[in-house]
């Protein structure tokens, strides 16, 4: 039941990062983090690990089969992506996992607040 149910959430992470440009990342770690108990630490990881397949296939749908991506913008915001993750990955390593479970819920509450009141 445990792998129907982890296929599930990788149907529902793919299907919403697609469609929302998130990534997928917003629910696979705090359903990693709440429903398998998995420290903060490992779910964010391993949400890389799902997310990067499920956001290539993205790309290659969005932006190769639609022409929607717009390619100048997408690779300057790479530049800073990549050194971010850089940066990021080594931050992690010295973080407080209770930490890093709150500055994810915290990101999201602010980016929610922020689309919700928008003008």
């Amino acid at each position: 039941m445990e792998i129907v149910l982890l296929i599930v959430l990788g149907l529902a992470a793919g299907t919403l990062g697609a469609m929302l440009g998130l990534g997928g990342g917003f629910l696979v770690v705090p359903a990693l983090i709440l429903l398998r108990g998995v420290d903060a630490k490992i779910a964010t990881a391993t949400s890389v690990a799902v997310i990067v397949p499920a956001m290539l296939m993205a790309l290659w749908r969005r932006g190769v089969v639609d022409d929607q991506v717009d390619w100048r913008v997408a690779g300057l915001v790479a530049i800073g992506a990549v050194a971010g993750a850089f940066f990021g990955s080594e931050l992690v390593k010295r973080m407080d996992p209770t930490l890093l479970r709150r500055m994810f819920a915290g990101v999201l509450v602010v980016l929610a607040a922020l689309l919700v009141f928008r003008k």
